[in-house]
């Protein structure tokens, strides 16, 4: 039986053991409970800085400066001597031109010279103004010897035709009335069966031809012998006869006149030159700018660069036309030449930014190709057209930079657009600041070394750091909780009450 004994024994000390441990373990983690529920506070004196805020983009070196080589369309290519990126000097061979298409096109362009001559020269100062379209004259207050624009500031018009043989007239009325029903109009010396053309909101409207219908007289619309309303009679499809000015020697038509286009109605003295005659003139100028050039390509077809720059695009091959040109002066871009000057980038800023920047703000740049050098830059335009991409509008910004010869067209870059800065002025971490429903607040002591609430006032901020406006002064310390020295549950407990805390739950007590 002894055995049994001994063995009991063993087993209560086990139990004993046990008891210990848990008994400890407790004590331990309530120990930490109550260390943890305690908020750990770390001071931080606010001091005057500089604060800046930017705005950062990527984009390519573009220069400023450019010169485009025109040709003339149509022209055979023998030659092209360049390709982009070369370097050039002024007079450097670019490409040689066919003389054999050059000479075939200075022949279609002297003859294309010669027939504007002939119209510009067949212009005398006898102007005629002719019908616009077939009609009948309805209205005609020009007279001969007045002045085109007389006429027409007084009564708006030089004549007015009726282009549907129609005349209508509006009238109210209580009848009811078939829509193409036939009805009497009368006027002081005549009359005209006339036809219910429409209903409008108020009445009718009656249409009756033109024909010795006075324009703008009054007249009564008749059922038989029943008065059904009055109106004015217009023109139902008129068209305005006018002109630029000038005196009028000659009124050719009268009213009631029946005439067909291109009719001639008046003839001008002292007339502006008409929109043919001055397209004409213009067009003369241009080929014959153009018939020089091809003149000076049949004596020497080479084509040379005008100053020096750096080969931008090549949009001409050997054996090849000169693309047809789409220009009135029958020139094509063909060479484009890059001629130095400042070097321009653009950035897309967003929406919400782009209210700060302005017109002449630095910015610093920074290219792919010298890592760890920085140019200066300013602001020189910016776009107000935006382009939506999902959710987000940015719009384009661009920078332009000193010219500096090392700065080459295509290269990759960045910019920092520094669009506000603040000096000497109180700075807080943004990290330290909490903010409720009532704004924003850090925590000081008080006089009895109280943690107590302090409301501030922020101004511009970096996404680091923040101005105060208002609440701190340079000096003045903030206590926010250090949870960083905690590890474990210790540590989830304290974030726990630092949580609570910030968003106004209670937290269980502590300084």
């Amino acid at each position: 039986m002894q055995p049994k004994k001994k063995k009991s024994r063993v087993w209560l000390w086990i139990l004993l053991a046990v008891v210990i441990t848990i008994i400890v373990v407790l004590l331990v983690l309530g120990n930490a409970l109550k260390n943890a529920s305690k908020p750990v506070y770390t001071a931080y004196t606010v001091e005057n800085g500089t604060v800046e805020r930017t705005i950062t983009g990527s984009g390519r070196l573009k220069s400023e400066d450019s010169s485009t080589l025109q040709l003339p369309g149509g022209v055979l290519v023998d030659s092209v001597a360049v390709e982009a990126g070369d370097t050039v000097k002024a007079g450097d061979v670019l490409a040689t031109l066919d003389l054999d298409s050059l000479s075939n096109l200075a022949a279609t362009t002297s003859s294309e010279l010669s027939q504007l001559d002939s119209q510009i020269s067949s212009r005398d100062d006898v102007t005629r103004v002719s019908a616009p379209v077939r009609g009948r004259v309805k209205y005609l207050p020009a007279t001969k010897g007045e002045d085109v624009l007389s006429v027409i500031n007084q009564y708006g018009v030089l004549a007015l035709l009726s282009t549907d043989k129609k005349m209508q007239l509006s009238f109210t009325t209580d009848q009811t009335l078939a829509l193409y029903s036939k009805v009497s109009v009368r006027w002081d010396g005549g009359k005209a069966t006339g036809m219910v053309y429409e209903k409008t909101s108020d009445g009718y409207l009656v249409t009756l031809t033109d024909n010795g219908t006075p324009y703008q007289a009054k007249a009564q619309v008749y059922d038989g012998d029943t008065l059904l309303g009055e109106g004015t009679l217009e023109i139902h499809a008129p068209v305005a006869v006018l002109a630029s000015g000038g005196e009028i020697t000659d009124v050719a038509v009268s009213e009631n006149d029946f005439v067909y286009a291109n009719t001639k109605l008046f003839a001008l003295e002292n007339a502006p030159a008409g929109d043919s005659y001055n397209t004409a003139f213009t067009n003369r100028a241009e080929k014959a700018a153009l018939y020089a050039q091809l003149l000076a390509y049949l004596k020497d077809p080479r084509v040379l660069a005008p100053v020096d720059g750096i080969i931008g695009e090549v949009k001409i091959a050997e054996g090849t036309e000169v693309a047809a040109s789409t220009a009135s002066n029958g020139m094509t871009d063909a060479v484009s030449l890059l001629t130095g000057g400042a070097v321009k980038l653009t950035i897309d800023a967003d929406e919400l930014d782009i209210d700060s920047v302005a017109l002449g703000q630095s910015a610093t740049v920074t290219l792919d190709a010298y890592p760890g050098e920085t140019f200066t830059a300013t602001v020189t335009h910016i776009s107000r057209i935006g382009t939506v991409s999902g959710s987000i509008t940015t719009y384009p910004v661009e920078v332009t930079l000193s010219y500096d010869e090392r700065l080459l067209e295509g290269m990759n870059g960045s910019a920092v657009i520094l669009t506000s800065k603040k000096e000497n002025v109180p700075l807080i971490p943004v990290a330290r600041i909490i903010e409720d429903s009532t704004g924003a607040y850090v925590n000081v002591k008080n006089a009895a070394g109280e943690i107590e609430r302090r409301d501030i006032t922020t101004g511009l901020s970096d996404g680091t750091n923040a101005e105060v406006t208002a609440g701190l002064v340079a000096g003045d310390q903030i206590w926010y909780q250090d949870t960083a020295s905690l590890t474990g549950f210790a540590a989830m407990m304290q974030r726990r009450s630092q949580n609570a805390q910030e968003n106004g739950y209670p937290t269980g007590g502590g300084n």
